[in-house]
């Protein structure tokens, strides 16, 4: 591919950045391209770090698994995020698996490459240190949730950060209960159980999977009880 294009590629992650032309062409130059088919695992948590990703195209969920077998999303990253810049920063092992929910291209950018990349360009240091500060922010407000908010409230906020995401015009990959369920911290049953709370109530609609917010404001007043 070649270098111009995969440079407009990671234009929204330049934009999120606030990424000066030039970095974005060091990037560029220092990773390189690799496919991944649709629920193909990119790495797994406890391995040591390899590289950090950067979503061209697709989608990739980055998840913890309990030993019983119960999955935690802790984010669905899209065209623009990076994902396992942690372990490259602290030389530690990765803190999360990560799987291609669609098709994926991604720019890896292997542990030297970056280690090369901040030594030609310091300032970029900075400017990553800023987005750990905002994904540590999403992290907190997750742990918020889990701790302190019930199911219901969970369930209604993912729907009405997906309702919000669409209307933005951004793609969605369709979630099935037990992804749901993964999300907001619970099993596949009670996804479904609250679902069908919710539609008799008149708040969302249920045909064929598909979930339609049908009383926004209701939904809200739920999710603050």
């Amino acid at each position: 591919m070649p270098p111009g294009h995969i440079q407009a590629l990671m234009k929204p992650m330049a934009a999120t950045l606030s990424m000066p032309r030039e970095w974005v062409e060091l990037m560029a130059q220092a990773a390189t391209i690799c496919r991944f088919e649709q629920g193909q695992l990119l790495q797994v948590e406890g391995d040591s770090a390899e590289a950090m990703y950067i979503v061209l195209r697709g989608r990739v969920k980055v998840f913890r698994t309990a030993t019983t077998g119960r999955e935690q999303v802790m984010h669905v990253a899209g065209p623009g995020d990076h994902v396992n810049l942690v372990p490259l920063i602290d030389g530690g092992r990765c803190p999360a698996s990560l799987q291609a929910l669609t098709e994926v291209d991604t720019l890896v950018c292997t542990v030297e490459a970056f280690g090369a990349l901040l030594a030609r360009e310091p300032r970029l240091a900075l400017v990553m240190m800023k987005d750990l500060a905002r994904r540590q922010r999403h992290l907190v407000r997750l742990v918020d949730e889990l701790a302190l908010h019930t199911v219901q409230s969970r369930l209604i906020r993912l729907l009405l950060d997906r309702a919000e995401s669409a209307e933005r015009g951004e793609e969605l990959v369709s979630l099935t209960q037990t992804e749901m369920a993964s999300q907001v911290g619970t099993v596949r049953e009670m996804v479904g159980r609250t679902l069908k709370i919710l539609e008799g109530l008149g708040l969302i609609g249920l045909e064929a999977g598909k979930i339609t917010v049908l009383d926004r404001a209701g939904l809200e007043s739920r999710a603050e009880a």
